[in-house]
């Protein structure tokens, strides 16, 4: 069964972006267009992720969270408002949501958020281990096989490989994956993910030069390949 994101905005522009992203490859795109029907729809479908707009002229966003964290919904829930007050942010992050993002913004920016939210939420939930053809990593013990050889990763080499591994053939920028493994702090030092991926690629790759699991997208940043695998 696809998990689901639920976008709940009376404004379809939102969903329609979403739809079309690279979003859609691994999850399906719900809409709702009213508080009320945002509501219904996420206690039916129990979608893995929630879009909410604060403003919304029958049921505000900020009721439609607190009567769904009454009804036990636990999974992320991200508001997207026009709203500036910073007290607004506050409210919405103490009625339980995870991430508050002001209009008018960048698709790139929300798609960013909502892939560290899914990513927090996978780890809390207990999904422990991924596997992609020959690469196999275990987040709780810490370990990494390929072609069932276990490798030794520092721990920065680590996180960047399970970012990566979250989303097979996304490409990620170098800016995304500064925020995910090294946090904002570091934001700009792009030279910093070029050389963890080049010492992922001596232990991964037969041909360091010529990768064909961390694959280098020109202009863009990187992607791991899972079509590719040898």
């Amino acid at each position: 069964m696809t998990a689901k994101i639920l976008v709940v905005d009376e404004d379809e522009n939102i969903y329609l972006q979403l739809q079309n992203s690279l979003l859609r490859n691994t999850y399906e795109i719900l809409s709702a267009k009213s508080g009320k029907e945002g509501l219904e729809l996420a206690l039916k479908e129990s979608p893995v992720l929630i879009i909410l707009e604060a403003n919304l002229a029958d049921l505000d966003g900020f009721s439609v969270c607190k009567l769904l964290r009454a009804e036990d919904y636990k999974n992320p829930i991200v508001f997207l408002t026009n709203k500036t007050s910073e007290i607004d942010a506050v409210i919405g992050l103490e009625l339980g949501a995870q991430d508050y993002v002001r209009k008018p913004l960048q698709i790139k920016e929300l798609i960013a958020r909502i892939e560290v939210q899914l990513k927090k939420n996978n780890e809390n939930n207990g999904n422990r281990k991924i596997n992609v053809n020959d690469l196999e990593i275990d987040l709780e013990r810490r370990k990494v096989k390929h072609k069932g050889e276990l490798k030794e990763l520092t721990h920065k080499e680590f996180q960047l490989l399970y970012a990566l591994a979250q989303c097979p053939n996304k490409v990620f920028s170098r800016n995304e994956l500064l925020n995910n493994v090294w946090g904002w702090a570091q934001f700009g030092q792009t030279r910093t993910v070029d050389i963890h991926i080049g010492y992922l690629r001596k232990k991964f790759e037969e041909n360091p030069r010529r990768p064909k699991l961390l694959q280098t997208i020109r202009g863009i940043g990187y992607t791991l390949n899972s079509e590719m695998m040898q």
